[in-house]
């Protein structure tokens, strides 16, 4: 598991509001992606890893603090964890298909069409898959992109970390992480 602080790109930036429209992304309102050149490192910020979700409380401590269009994020491969951790203050954003350099299948590299067209629908608000299509676009990414090396991808599962809605919450003990099934 990973988590870090990033920078939101939307569709309020006229570049990226084209860039989604060329990757046929219209119903995305903004970009959540493990991918950073999607969603830039916020200052010194970078992917640091977790192998326990009660490390996340602990980790904020050491992270830029969102501000403006920032966000935590926390993201782990969906296929190693038979359970999603399940906490009040993580916000489930969707799946995301990268390749071994993080780089985001649906926002790089060319326009998914033909059998991979149907899930460009489906995406949510964030441009991200739900498990089902995550699952099914990863097994036909290779053949549909001719094997190439960044067809090869691993499903992570995306969650915003939400901060602290008064300073009296952050006084109080540390939250205890509780794990819930898909």
């Amino acid at each position: 598991m990973w988590l870090s602080t990033r920078a939101i790109r939307s569709t309020d930036d006229d570049e990226w509001a084209g860039h989604l429209d060329y990757l046929g992304l219209l119903q995305t309102c903004e970009v959540r992606s493990i991918d950073s050149w999607c969603n830039p490192h916020v200052d010194y910020s970078q992917n640091f890893r977790l192998t326990l979700l009660d490390e996340v409380w602990e980790m904020l401590d050491w992270l830029p603090i969102p501000v403006g269009r920032q966000y935590y994020l926390l993201f782990l491969d969906a296929r190693k964890k038979q359970t999603l951790p399940k906490h009040l203050r993580l916000k489930l954003l969707g799946y995301d298909l990268s390749n071994q350099g993080w780089r985001s299948s649906l926002f790089h590299y060319q326009r998914w069409t033909g059998v991979l067209a149907p899930f460009l629908q489906r995406v949510n608000q964030f441009g991200l898959l739900n498990w089902e299509d995550a699952k099914a676009a990863q097994a036909i990414l290779p053949e549909a992109w001719c094997y190439k090396p960044q067809s090869s991808v691993t499903i992570w599962v995306l969650f915003e970390v939400l901060p602290f809605y008064n300073q009296d919450e952050y006084f109080q003990e540390r939250p205890k992480a509780k794990v819930g099934t898909r």
